[in-house]
């Protein structure tokens, strides 16, 4: 079988499949990525054959380039695999008769999550107004036909018989809306990296992993006040900064700190005993898979959800960025990892994680899928 995937240029979106297409490969399926030209080195990472089309600052001129490479080529594919936010996935499958897969990085969306998605601000913040989203859409769908006149509506409203969603359901807000023979539950997308070393040996005590993803306005205050929390504990503390942050910028770092621009999440998180993080999806399903509680410090598009079911699950709390100081943070951090409750909820949701069916198990789906619309 060949398989065309199609995705956008962004790491939260693309990484989660990375070890998907490799068990597709696996399986005996022939992968072609199509990405931007600029994301070659990472598609050969999956072992996928690439193709390309040309990125863009904008999203809607990344999905007008993304259509127009696919609509070249997809006669030559049996499958084709779509992440959700290329909206005019559906489209192009009905129009080359081909069977289609979409895939959830996140949790699979409905009106309810979208609508929480967009007050939270960030990317998705300007289509709060529906004539917006309307005229966005009708700019990139120009002479395509849709079911709807909105792209986010399009997602919700419009989907294939076969959706793969990269959390558990019992993770998923608002799962009963999502019937099981449509949308199946991977779980957490775990598989070999490529990950950079530090300089780091874990000792006896309790290592308290800190990062929040790219750089957040007043990131300095902030990093200044992980570093007065736990100057005098007995503890060890890893803090992920971000690419660029000028880390000669924080003074007077304790002995017990390690302080880089990056780090090789999973092997932190193999050592440490809490994150504190802004919760994206796949920081909380990396969590999660390594048995780590979470103290949750939001900011816009799907964070505030996640910190909500991280404290609805009992796996974590969270904490308001705007009024955090080191004692607010230092009292929360330690509390929860002490909380029994917590801890054990966190071993819960790490087996039914680990039992999940994952990459394999999507591939797998796929395969099936295919050959059942097949006969």
């Amino acid at each position: 079988m060949k398989i065309l995937f199609i995705n956008l240029p962004y790491h939260g979106h693309f990484m989660p499949t990375i070890g998907l297409v490799r068990e597709l490969i696996k399986q005996g399926c022939a992968v072609t990525y199509l990405m931007p030209f600029d994301w070659k080195e990472h598609v050969y990472e999956s072992g996928a054959d690439f193709a390309g089309y040309e990125n863009h600052r904008k999203l809607s001129e990344q999905i007008k380039n993304a259509y127009a490479a696919a609509d070249r080529v997809a006669k030559d594919y049996d499958m084709i695999v779509y992440e959700q936010f290329f909206f005019l996935g559906k489209h192009l499958v009905e129009k080359h008769g081909k069977p289609a897969v979409r895939i959830f990085p996140a949790p699979a969306t409905n009106g309810k999550l979208m609508k929480e998605y967009i007050c939270a601000g960030g990317a998705l913040g300007i289509f709060k107004h529906k004539w917006i989203c309307k005229l966005w859409t009708k700019d990139i769908a120009k002479g395509i036909p849709m079911k709807t006149d909105c792209w986010l509506d399009e997602i919700v409203q419009n989907p294939p018989a076969l959706n793969l969603v990269y959390t558990l359901k019992e993770y998923q807000p608002y799962a009963e809306d999502f019937p099981e023979e449509q949308y199946k539950f991977l779980g957490a997308s775990v598989y070999d990296r490529k990950e950079q070393n530090i300089d780091f040996k874990k000792t006896n005590l309790p290592v308290i992993y800190i990062s929040l993803g790219t750089i957040v306005k007043g990131a300095v205050s902030f990093f200044e006040k992980c570093i007065e929390a736990f100057r005098n504990e007995q503890v060890d503390v890893i803090m992920s900064v971000g690419k660029g942050f000028p880390i000669h910028k924080l003074k007077n770092i304790p002995k017990n700190y390690r302080i880089y621009n990056e780090v090789p999440q999973l092997s932190v998180l193999k050592q440490a005993d809490i994150f504190v993080t802004h919760g994206g999806m796949n920081s909380v399903s990396e969590a999660l898979v390594h048995g780590v509680p979470m103290v949750v410090i939001p900011f816009m598009s799907e964070q505030p959800t996640n910190a909500r079911r991280i404290e609805e699950l009992g796996l974590g709390k969270k904490l308001d960025y705007s009024t955090i100081n080191s004692e607010s943070l230092k009292t929360t951090v330690l509390s929860v990892m002490k909380d029994e409750g917590i801890l054990a909820n966190v071993s819960r949701i790490q087996r039914k994680m680990l039992d999940a069916p994952g990459n394999r198990g999507g591939a797998a789906m796929i395969i099936d899928f295919y050959e059942k619309v097949s006969r």
